[in-house]
């Protein structure tokens, strides 16, 4: 049967038939029925295609009329999609190219807002802590107001608390200003009990200030005791050569007195460091 189809389309389409037609079912069943039909079946199989075909393109131009404007409008539609479609592979493909330079530029914003936000936290740290701030840069100038009013102690308290803060956060430039402004102010405490030394001082107050000296820890105890002996030494000899000369024996008698009292409270003060 299938041999007797494959000679018939041979004969029908010595050409060939499209390679749609190999595997269509309809193709084949409409060539076995055109196979067992009879000659006077044949003829009249030609006017019935045609008659089919005359009413098929009657039908087509039929549906065309009625529905032309479905039809002008699908074919718009399609154009204005395919336009579309047309404009948004250009913007994608436009996209693509400034992908990159737009993720480098991210990159650099979130470097910039990383910055500015490190930045204002420690601005608002700032606000925040702007009282302690202005205590620890009025140290310098507390501690020179206390050098000034003779408030020693404090002084000596102060220079110690300045102490702490650069162990504990010698790292921070400000820690480091103030520290360097406290000890300018250290080495004129120095100086001014060295000063004091020199000057008409009762037995307890020189032992303070001798005090404040060995707490400063910036001589060895001998040498705060040669800087004190030199000290004590030129206070004497200050008070020495105030004496008048006009008349010896009283002069005389003044030396003795002076030396007596003085050379006694040097010894006192120098039973002082031997303890």
């Amino acid at each position: 049967m299938e041999e007797e189809s494959n000679s018939l389309i041979c004969k029908l389409f010595p050409l060939g038939i499209p390679d749609d037609w190999k595997n269509s079912p309809e193709f084949h069943s409409y060539v076995q029925k055109l196979g067992s039909n009879g000659v006077e079946h044949l003829n009249k199989e030609v006017d019935h295609l045609a008659d089919e075909k005359s009413t098929v393109l009657n039908q087509t131009r039929e549906l065309a009329f009625s529905n032309y404007k479905t039809f002008i409008r699908t074919a718009e539609c399609a154009r204005e999609i395919s336009s579309k479609f047309e404009s948004t592979e250009h913007q994608i493909s436009s996209l693509r190219t400034k992908l990159p330079a737009f993720g480098t530029e991210c990159e650099q914003f979130s470097q910039v807002s990383s910055g500015i936000r490190t930045r204002r936290r420690l601005n608002t740290l700032t606000l925040t802590l702007n009282a302690q701030l202005l205590q620890l840069l009025e140290l310098p100038q507390l501690m020179d107001s206390c050098i000034r009013a003779g408030l020693y102690e404090d002084a000596l308290r102060l220079a110690n608390y300045v102490k702490k803060l650069e162990r504990r956060h010698g790292d921070i430039p400000i820690i480091l200003s103030v520290v360097e402004d406290v000890e300018k102010s250290w080495v004129c405490l120095m100086y001014q009990l060295l000063l004091h030394l020199k000057s008409d001082l009762q037995l307890t107050k020189c032992l303070k200030v001798v005090g404040y000296l060995r707490r400063m820890q910036l001589f060895s105890e001998a040498e705060l005791r040669l800087k004190f002996l030199q000290a004590r030494d030129s206070f004497f000899q200050s008070i020495l050569q105030s004496i008048p000369t006009q008349d010896a024996n009283e002069h005389l008698s003044k030396v003795i007195e002076l030396s007596q009292t003085h050379l006694f409270s040097i010894v006192i003060y120098l039973i002082d460091f031997s303890q």
